[in-house]
């Protein structure tokens, strides 16, 4: 098998053309694309790019169909003729081969509960063998979804019903915080299980008798609670303020934040709300960020302007990647990363092991895709914790307001 796995315009071609095969199998004419020469911006380059669709028709995997006359030197238009053979050129399974793993993996789990979980397994896999993500998991997010299909089995075999979220998680998947990273996915699938699609969160756990005991959410910010009697929570206290999730309804942003900056551990927001002072909104998520989390940034960022700049910093790691994409996931828009960089994990980290897990990441277009990359297949891995840094304003200077 020829080895195309080098990163470069070529590949990506070919796995574009691949992807449109996968997300149509049953098209009437085979995916097919026509090379885009103004972004080959050297002879090398387009070399290159000849090389790689000549050898992937070798390969029997796709037609390649050259200009004409004073223009044969350059490809008119690449065809797909068979999406197996172009998915073994490029080094990779085809999305049916994964999804039909994936569903072999998870079957024993479904089958666990109640008959529906099976059939939504099934209906899961088909949107996994067009290369599509499910309820925004993915085939290659294994782990995640037998976790989720754990839990889903458990709920059908009401097991949920008299605990409260951290202890039925902890019954279900042995892992307290599972039922938080799958909280909302979950919510939105019993919510038409129950004939209510896009009911609240609390209606769907009533409804399968979680007693769902929500911690408070810790922030430092221009946001505010207001009530009947008057301000029941302010953000700007110090240190810090904690606001329970049912009142965020009553919660408004009573004066635009400089920036929005998530902090993934307890010790680093500690220190920067008490040592940073620059009109920042604050927010710790607690590792994974809860449903509660999840929904006072939404708020807030459907709220004020797109150009107030949101960041999250986090551990330089699998777990502090994967909570950023987790973020980046799902709320209305992603953050940057803060202090979570390749240079300061070299000067400051600690040796680590490759995590090859962390190859979805580093192949989607997360904001941290390249320190993913590094992370997953790089040599001279070092990991680091954000304790190890300094806190550090997330605003220029100038722009603090502070006088």
């Amino acid at each position: 098998m020829t080895d195309v796995r080098t990163t470069d315009a070529g590949v990506e071609f070919l796995e574009r053309l691949l992807e449109r095969s996968e997300r149509n199998p049953d098209r009437s004419r085979p995916a097919s694309a026509a090379p885009e020469y103004d972004l080959l911006s050297t002879a090398q380059q387009v070399s290159r790019f000849h090389d790689l669709m000549s050898a992937a028709e070798r390969f029997g995997a796709v037609e390649v169909q050259r200009g004409k006359r004073d223009r044969s030197h350059l490809i008119e238009r690449v065809r797909v003729l068979n999406p197996e053979l172009l998915a073994r050129h490029l080094g990779r399974p085809t999305a049916s081969a994964t999804a039909q793993r994936v569903r072999q993996e998870l079957q024993r789990v479904a089958a666990t509960g109640e008959p529906w979980v099976a059939t939504l397994l099934d209906e899961m896999a088909v949107r996994w063998a067009r290369g599509e993500a499910a309820y925004r998991l993915t085939a290659a997010q294994a782990d995640a979804a037998k976790e989720f299909f754990t839990l889903l089995a458990s709920i059908s075999r009401e097991e949920a019903r008299g605990l409260d979220a951290r202890t039925f998680s902890l019954k279900a998947t042995d892992d307290t915080k599972a039922f938080d990273r799958h909280a909302s996915r979950l919510a939105a699938i019993i919510a038409v299980r129950i004939g209510q699609p896009g009911a609240a969160a609390d209606v769907v756990w009533t409804h399968i008798g979680l007693e769902r005991f929500s911690h408070p959410i810790y922030l430092r910010g221009p946001v505010a609670v207001e009530g009947a009697s008057g301000r029941l929570a302010d953000g700007r206290a110090k240190p810090f303020a904690s606001i329970h999730p049912e009142m965020l309804s009553q919660l408004s942003v009573f004066e635009q934040p400089t920036a929005i900056l998530t902090i993934e551990n307890y010790a680093s927001f500690n220190r920067q709300v008490r040592e940073i002072e620059d009109g920042s909104l604050v927010v710790y998520t607690g590792g994974f960020p809860a449903a509660g989390v999840t929904e006072l940034l939404s708020k807030v960022l459907v709220t004020v302007p797109a150009e107030v700049p949101f960041l999250h910093w986090g551990d330089v790691d699998a777990g502090g990647l994967r909570i950023f994409r987790h973020l980046e996931e799902n709320l209305p828009r992603g953050p940057r990363p803060h202090l979570m960089t390749k240079e300061l994990a070299e000067k400051a980290g600690q040796p680590a092991n490759p995590e090859p897990s962390l190859a979805s990441i580093a192949r989607s277009e997360s904001a941290i895709r390249n320190l993913a990359d590094w992370l997953a297949f790089g040599s001279d891995v070092r990991h680091l914790e954000q304790e190890a840094l300094e806190p550090r304003s997330v605003v220029p200077a100038a722009d603090h307001g502070l006088g």
